[in-house]
């Protein structure tokens, strides 16, 4: 039986605001920290 893939995050390069599409959620974030996951899905960075 494979392994699931292991989620390795995407770090961000300046303070940004990410958001969950599945459950609306928000964080904010500052410049190098990790991309969380949400209902297992990587948060989306707003523009």
């Amino acid at each position: 039986m494979a392994d699931k893939p292991t989620y390795i995050p995407k770090i961000v390069e300046e303070d940004c605001e990410v958001y969950c599409k599945t459950c609306n959620k928000t964080i904010n974030l500052t410049k190098g920290d990790p991309i969380p996951l949400c209902c297992g899905k990587p948060m989306e960075i707003i523009d």
